[in-house]
């Protein structure tokens, strides 16, 4: 036999080693009996997994034990809106402005650096120093001029064309006077939320 010529006299013998130990009974091959050298896993059975453990003995945890990042009203900018004019709607609900919550008024007069504005609500009451971020834009349904109060258009009066609450979304008309390279009327698409109702 050619293959077996090229598999040499060490094949030979271990073949016929096996026969021999087959012949005897025995099952599997010979010299498996023998004890695993260190490291081997043995058939059926699975290696043993290495674990690491923390400094106080229990289980490692891998990122951060820290409470996640979360703003602060104190470190993060509140950027100014407010401005004499516009009408707004108080959203205090449990705070010092909740006796007037989701009622509306206009602005009388805004302190821009300590963001706190008076305002005329319906029905009558004056509040002074009225904290900006308990106000909230209004555009309602038969308005006509609004201010855009956010964005690079911030201060311009404009004509209100349309409103779609359920799209969140304005759509207003500017005079070439109000927009500087601009020649002729301008119509923009802005969110609602960048305009306010303005005093006629």
């Amino acid at each position: 036999d050619v293959r077996g010529s090229k598999r040499g006299s060490a094949f030979k013998e271990r073949a016929k080693e096996r026969e021999r130990f087959l012949a005897a009974g025995a099952k599997g091959f010979p010299g498996a009996d023998k004890a695993p050298k260190s490291g081997d896993v043995q058939p059926g059975s699975e290696a043993p997994r290495k674990s690491q453990k923390g400094e106080d003995g229990g289980p490692v945890r891998l990122g951060s034990l820290e409470a996640p990042f979360t703003s602060n009203a104190e470190t993060v900018a509140e950027v100014p809106w407010l401005s004499s004019g516009l009408r707004v709607r108080f959203i205090d609900e449990d705070g010092p402005f909740k006796s007037s919550y989701l009622k509306k008024g206009f602005v009388r007069k805004v302190d821009d650096a300590a963001l706190v504005a008076d305002v005329d609500v319906d029905g009558g009451t004056a509040l002074r120093k009225v904290p900006q971020n308990v106000l909230e834009t209004v555009v309602s349904k038969g308005c006509l001029r609004v201010e855009v109060v956010r964005g690079p258009h911030r201060g311009i009066i404009a004509e209100l064309l349309e409103r779609d609450a359920k799209l969140n979304i304005a759509v207003i008309r500017t005079t070439s006077t109000q927009m500087k390279g601009i020649a002729g009327d301008s119509r923009m698409e802005l969110s609602l939320d960048d305009v306010c109702e303005f005093k006629q």
